[in-house]
């Protein structure tokens, strides 16, 4: 079981989501039929009725895999027994992240997705683990801290 941390400014009262840092997830496919996520567990497209088999999607949309459930979560979007390589492709992390300069804050997949601000366009994007033991985004003098709420998760 993980460690649940906050993560929080030791001066301020800046503070990000508490957790791990982030969420798994995994990509689903859209219907382009109805725009609908696709769930290959099923056999037919829960919003517009069409078969799964019929369906050559060609956008996604990441499902977020909560907590304990996140193979649960995989199986469902990508069915019973996925190709490893598969998995691997429409699975990853959105880190919790801040722009710097607007702290806006945002998931983001930090191995994948462009660092790049949804609200001002700025590059200046961190994932909270980065910034831990750094000065604070906000406020500059306090020191962004993380620390175990004593829960696990």
């Amino acid at each position: 079981m993980p460690r649940v941390h906050e993560y929080h400014c030791d001066q301020c009262d800046f503070e990000m989501p508490s957790g791990w840092g982030g969420m798994m997830y995994v990509e689903a496919e859209v219907c382009p039929s109805c725009g609908a996520e696709v769930h290959r567990s099923k056999d037919h497209c829960f919003a517009c009725g069409k078969p799964t088999e019929e369906i050559d999607a060609d956008t996604y949309t990441r499902v977020t895999c909560r907590h304990p459930m996140e193979a649960e979560t995989v199986r469902r979007v990508l069915g019973r027994a996925p190709p490893s390589e598969e998995k691997e492709d429409r699975t990853g992390f959105n880190s919790n992240c801040v722009c710097t300069e607007c702290l806006a804050q945002f998931g983001l997949d930090v191995e994948s997705d462009e660092r790049e601000c949804r609200d001002c366009g700025s590059d200046a994007v961190y994932a909270a683990e980065e910034l831990v033991d750094e000065a604070c985004p906000n406020c500059g003098t306090g020191t962004f801290r993380k620390e175990w709420t004593g829960e696990m998760s």
